[in-house]
């Protein structure tokens, strides 16, 4: 490749082609700074990158939550609601790997929807996201107190979740604060055992489980309606939430333009088959089972626990409760990062854009963050709110958040590939279709909801929305020149070209 070619390519130096270029002498053009320097660059690997999806998605802790939530919700249209949103996340997951094979971001799918609808759509998908990764941190919290309760044999009142999430959540910012590379590895590790756990409760349970319908199966038979169905794949999609938080690591993984849409790939298509056969096996489980189980924290806890199997119950315990946890570091990890990208560029204070001089993450961000992910639940536990509903609540609001910042990166797509010349009949219907369809859905549930009389949370997204509009409006009539930034992304550098060639800049 010509040294010209190689100097317009977006993607400089993010995939070894720095070091391919090692003996030529250095462009001038190049910059001795990347714009998101500060961060630990190519220090993770693919395991360590795939684990931040799966921690923000937390597949065994929503493998045995959602489909219990989404049953009460919208009765027989679970299970095929499951199959569409697995579906659907795929087509989601396919088009975010469009620009992840071509660019290394730290905002993600913010700073993805920026190359194809400009700084305006950018930052509203961006702050949905944000919206989305706070409030899933938020439910997960709650998730995490309430199975540490059952493994510590208390009640969950919501007095002792309260107090075991702020706990929690004190832990919780040890963890973002001190990096990610650890605590991703031991995520993951912890994730596949808690996995084979539920898998094999879930199989005991099956085995042992009375034919005759209980008191539950008039909710879990419940007629299917359009309005239900719109809601179910909403909550459906809530399971896979975080998949794309893999995105936010372009700077900080090793071979991030192979690494990086892999993991967004791969992590909903096998989270999708568990949460499938899970919810299939669910439905046949709360179907047989009183109400009342239904309609706990915990159903599949409750379940075991009737059955004698309490030995099996606390290693559930155990392992939820950690699962649980790793999603509120692993989408605190991934909120962090976005609001860095964010300062860096300045549509937001520049402190935000600052990183720890030890530990090489965005200290500042996080800082700002972790006191309302923790405080918000905590509040409304000691408020009255069940630990049931405080989770549901905050669940179905980041769904709505995720979604949104979905379908703008989504058409955002066929919009960046035709400006680079890349456009394909395939990425164009991809775009349209996940782009159509997630808007279908969205505004089928909202109305779903409020048809239902649950109005609360949908003002509630509604808003934790308006500032971030109202913001963005803001500078595109007052202040314009903020927003062309918008959309930073890792560039190669001198240093990165030829190792040693320029020092290192001091670090903010």
């Amino acid at each position: 490749m010509r040294v010209a070619q190689w100097l317009r390519s977006p993607t400089i130096g993010q995939a070894g082609g720095g070091r391919a270029m090692g003996q030529r002498s250095v462009p001038s053009r190049l910059p001795t700074r990347s714009p998101v320097a500060g961060l630990r660059r190519r220090g993770l690997s693919f395991p360590e990158v795939l684990a931040q999806s799966v921690s923000a998605l937390a597949p065994s802790a929503a493998i045995v939550v959602v489909p219990s939530i989404v049953l009460v919700e919208s009765g027989a249209a679970t299970l095929p609601a499951f199959v569409v949103a697995t579906l659907l996340v795929l087509l989601v997951g396919w088009c975010l790997t469009q620009f992840g094979r071509r660019m290394a971001a730290v905002g993600g799918t913010y700073s993805y929807t920026a190359k194809g609808l400009g700084p305006v759509g950018a930052l509203v998908g961006g702050w949905a996201l944000l919206v989305g990764y706070a409030a899933v941190a938020m439910s997960a919290l709650t998730g995490a107190a309430v199975y540490t309760a059952g493994l510590l044999g208390a009640r969950p009142t919501p007095g002792v979740v309260a107090v075991l999430a702020a706990g929690l959540g004190v832990l919780a910012t040890l963890c973002t604060v001190r990096g990610i590379q650890l605590s991703a590895r031991v995520a993951l590790a912890l994730e596949v055992l808690s996995i084979g756990v539920v898998l094999a409760v879930l199989g005991v349970l099956l085995l042992g489980a009375r034919g005759g319908p209980g008191s539950a199966a008039p909710v879990v038979d419940a007629p299917v309606t359009w309005g239900g169905v719109a809601v179910a794949v909403v909550l459906g999609v809530t399971g896979f939430m975080g998949f794309e938080s893999a995105a936010t690591l372009g700077v900080e993984a090793r071979r991030p333009l192979v690494a990086v849409p892999r993991a967004v790939l791969w992590t909903p298509a096998v989270a999708g088959l568990l949460f499938v056969a899970a919810t299939a096996a669910q439905v046949v489980l709360l179907r047989a089972a009183p109400l009342d189980v239904l309609t706990s924290p915990v159903p599949v806890a409750e379940l075991a626990d009737r059955e004698g199997l309490v030995l099996l119950r606390r290693v559930l315990d155990l392992g939820i409760a950690a699962s649980f946890l790793a999603c509120v570091t692993g989408s605190t990890n991934a909120l962090g990062r976005v609001l860095f990208s964010m300062g860096r560029e300045g549509v937001l204070p520049a402190r935000l854009g600052r990183t720890h001089d030890r530990f090489e993450t965005p200290h500042v961000a996080l800082a700002v963050v972790l006191p309302a992910v923790v405080g918000v639940p905590v509040v409304a536990l000691l408020a009255g709110g069940g630990p049931r509903a405080v989770l549901t609540a905050s669940l179905t609001v980041s769904a709505f958040g995720y979604v949104v910042a979905y379908v703008l990166a989504c058409l955002a797509m066929p919009l960046f590939l035709r400006r680079i010349g890349e456009l394909t009949a395939p990425a164009a219907a991809g775009g349209l279709v996940a782009g159509g369809g997630g808007l279908v859905v969205l505004v089928g549930a909202m109305a779903g909801i409020t048809v239902s009389g649950d109005r609360a949370v949908v003002v509630v997204f509604l808003a934790a929305m308006l500032p971030g509009l109202a913001w963005t409006a803001w500078l595109r009539l007052r202040d314009p020149g903020r927003l062309r930034p918008v959309g930073v992304y890792d560039t190669a550098t001198a240093s990165s070209v030829l190792p040693g060639s320029v020092p290192a800049g001091r670090r903010r």
